[in-house]
This record gives C-alpha cells, structure tokens and sequence, in this order.
C-alpha cells in the first residue's frame, strides 16, 4: 500500500505536465485548425463545445477570483506602505498601456501591416466582409424607441449580492473590494470564522481551476477548429500582416515585463519563465483569462516570493481593468487600415492614434469579445477611414488575439508588481502559508443514524412522487 502511495503521484504529475506542455497544446491548436479547416459546416457545433468549456471553467474560476481579491485586502493592510504601493501600480499602468499603444503602431509601420495588398487580394477581402457581414447585426441604437438610462448603481454598487446577481465584472470586483475594505478594518477575532471559511471555499476552487486546466489540450483543439470553420483561411491569410503585427508587438512588450522581473529579482529570465511557464500557457491556450489567476497567483508568490497579499490582489484585477492588450490592438488595426486605403501616417496621426487607443482601451472595461473590436471604429473616425469596411472580417479572427491580449495584461500586471514590491519580496527559500484545515465530526449513534437514513428516503420518495405527479399533470 505504501509502494503504491509512493508511485502514484509522480505519474499523475507527469501526465498533467504533458497535458499542459507548450508543445501538446501547440499541437492540438493546428489539428483543430486543420480539422476546422476540412469541416467548416461544423462550426455551430464547435463553437457550442468551446462555450461548454468557458462555462465549466468560469463556474470555477469566477468565485476564485473574487476570494483572491478578498483575501489580498485582508492581508495587504499589514504590510508597509500597502496605500502608496497600489497608487504605483494604478499609475503606471495607465502608463504601460500607451506605451502598448506607441509599440504596437511602431511595429505595425515597421512591417507595414496592410500595405502591399494586391487589387485581386482587396476584392477578396471586400467579399469577405460582405459575406460576414450577414452574420451581425449591427446598429447605432438599441430596437427600443424609449431607452433607459444607465443606472449608477451597475457601477458603483451599493449591494453586494445584487452586483453577483447583475453580473458585471468590473462592477462586481469593486463591490468586493469594498467589501473586503470593510472587513479587513475590523478585529481580526470577529472576521475569524469568516476567513476560515472563505479560506476553505478558497483552496477548494483553485485545486477545481487547476484539475479543469488538465483539458486545455481538448480546449484549444475546439477553439482553433471554430475559429478556423468560422473565418476560413482566406481571412486569416488576408489579414495575416495584421496578426503578425500584433503577435509580434505583444511579444516584444511581454519581454520586457519579463525583463523587468529578472531586474527585480537579480536574476536571468530562464528561473522566471519557467516559475511562470504554467500560467502563461494557460492563458494563451484558455478561452477565459481568469482560468490563469491561480498559476500566477502561486508562480508570483509561492515560486518568486513576492508579497502573496500584493499578489492576490493585482492579479485577478489585472485583466479586467489592465486593458493593454486592447490598446495595441486598436494601435495596430488603426495602422492596418489605413494601410489599405493608402492614406499616409503624419507625426500628428500616429500620435492620435496613441492617445485614442489608449482611451479607447480604458473604455472598454467590462466589454469582452468581439464587441471590443467595435470601440476601433472611434479611433478610425478621429482620421476619416471607415472601420465597417474590413470590421466583420476582423471580428471572425478575434478570437486569435485573445489569448495574446490577456498575457499583456497578466505580465504587465506582473511587472508591476515587481516594481513596486521592494522591500516586500520573501527569499524563494520560503513558501508561503500552509492552510490547515479544520475538520467536523459528526457522531450518531445507531438510532440516530436509523432515524436519518429513515428521514432520507421518505424526502427523497416524496420527490420522486412530485415527479410522477407533475409529468402525468403534463400529459394528461
């Protein structure tokens, strides 16, 4: 029995690090491309089992996010300088998204995305969006003739339980925050038994996110054959000067948050790429950027040593309100465009077109999907080049880029981190704290546990004649 205690683990280990390996997930993303590609009239089925996917893992990761939050309040109040700590990071990432926005139009001129496109290559992608076009509905207003106005309360919400009930991401980590700001002021005693089990519900969901993660090779097989039977590999070939714009832009930013933790932490980049190597794949690799909050969580803290509270509480923030993968992606599409219609970039455009995509980026907080590719059309208009254009086209390949967007948020968030958290990084020796948890016994004695079992049946015959009852209702 201890033979096979001893075994067991180290196989199962080993088959979740090849599940989860860069080059099997790789793999598995061009077979679904191929197989997208020979079958594109099962795109309605494809695209049914990715949503199965992205609503198994947020049914998970969604709570873990608002626990992380919660828990990083809780824990940041006792380190020095939490205050003016959190201002830095909200500062400079409104700085490093307009740099995202400066390197994505410079790599975008450099490799001159959208130029070069023959007369037959311009029809081909005019047929293409007419041919898409058919499958959005797009209009200025809502069907409603009276619209309603926005409610305050969605933002800056008063009630906890009704901003869970609303939904709203942005809305709902504000509400947490407060929430736990309120809870974190108070004696540590009487939050006691709240934190305990908020602590339980927490390890649970992160070991749940984690054992879901194991099906990322299932995952990015069904996402890369749906986007494939959806766009066809003429969008992606026509618009490929703008994906290699912008995976390479993003490439280039995700190196240099990268090099700012290995200055940090005064050491080389292979260490960090390896203690991040799991998140950074599944965030890539994961239609739901929240399914790579714990890998961070525990590369940043537990792998790096970095303040576990400062941690947890940037992290999950990151890909909500840190938009700089939007922002180089309106920089570059701004590029690409006007590339197509041979309109030449001034001095003055290209810094309109910084400014405008990183407002456009803090606008689209809250908006996820392809509904963010629409905001590209208010940085368009400011130079007089229409978006509707080439816009259903880029709304088939969307979903390529965002995989690279949410790594621009979770690095830059990281780096972030590391350049603020001086003075409160812990030596990689150490681990961070161990979670003991409390156990319930329940002692019946043998009359006891006749009366229950007795109790258990009579509910459970009681549902089951309900049952009966309302079907022949229906029937007859």
């Amino acid at each position: 029995m201890q033979i096979q205690t001893l075994v067991k683990p180290p196989s199962i280990i080993q088959l979740r690090d090849v599940f989860q390996h860069p080059a099997t997930l790789l793999g598995a993303m061009l077979l679904g491309g191929w197989v997208g590609t020979l079958a594109p009239d099962r795109a309605g089925q494809l695209a049914a089992l990715a949503a199965l996917y992205l609503s198994l893992i947020q049914m998970a990761a969604f709570p873990f996010v608002i626990l992380a939050v919660y828990f990083g309040l809780q824990r940041l109040p006792s380190e020095p300088g939490s205050g003016r700590r959190l201002a830095q990071v909200a500062g400079t990432s409104l700085l490093a998204m307009l740099l995202c926005a400066i390197v994505g139009v410079i790599v975008a001129s450099v490799f001159g995305a959208g130029s070069g496109l023959s007369a037959q290559q311009t029809a081909t992608l005019g047929r293409l969006a007419l041919r898409s076009d058919s499958q959005f509905n797009m209009s200025m207003h809502d069907d409603d003739p009276a619209p309603q106005p926005l409610d305050v309360h969605m933002l800056v919400p008063d009630n906890l339980f009704g901003v869970l009930a609303y939904g709203s991401v942005p809305a709902v980590l504000i509400g947490v925050l407060c929430f736990g700001a309120a809870v974190a002021v108070q004696d540590p005693q009487r939050s006691a038994q709240l934190n305990g089990i908020f602590e339980g519900a927490y390890r649970a969901l992160e070991s749940l996110v984690h054992r879901f993660n194991i099906l990322l090779p299932a995952a990015a097989f069904v996402l890369a054959a749906a986007a494939t039977a959806t766009a066809g590999m003429d969008a992606i070939l026509l618009l490929g000067s703008f994906l290699l714009s912008f995976f390479v832009a993003g490439a280039l930013v995700c190196a240099a948050a990268i090099g700012v933790i290995c200055w940090r932490l005064k050491t080389t980049p292979w260490p960090v790429m390896l203690a991040l190597r799991e998140p950074i794949t599944v965030c890539l690799f994961s239609p739901a950027a929240v399914a790579a909050v714990p890998g961070f969580i525990q590369g940043m803290s537990v792998r790096l040593g970095f303040s576990r509270g400062l941690v947890e509480l940037v992290s999950p923030i990151a890909p909500v309100f840190i938009k700089a993968g939007e922002a180089m992606f309106f920089a570059v599409l701004a590029v690409f465009v006007a590339n197509i219609y041979h309109q030449p970039l001034q001095i003055g455009d290209i810094a309109l077109i910084c400014l405008l995509s990183w407002a456009c980026a803090l606008w689209s907080v809250g908006i996820a999907g392809v509904k963010s590719v629409i905001l590209g059309g208010f940085v368009l208009g400011a130079m007089g080049l229409p978006l509707e254009a080439v816009l259903p086209a880029f709304m088939l390949v969307e979903v390529l880029c965002e995989g690279p967007r949410n790594l621009l948020s979770f690095l830059i968030s990281s780096a972030l981190i590391a350049l603020v958290a001086e003075g409160l990084y812990i030596h990689n020796e150490q681990v961070s704290e161990v979670w003991h948890p409390s156990t319930l016994k329940l002692v019946f004695t043998r009359k006891q546990a006749l009366f229950v079992l007795l109790l258990l049946l009579f509910a459970l015959f009681t549902v089951f004649c309900a049952g009966i009852g309302y079907g022949l209702r229906h029937a007859l």
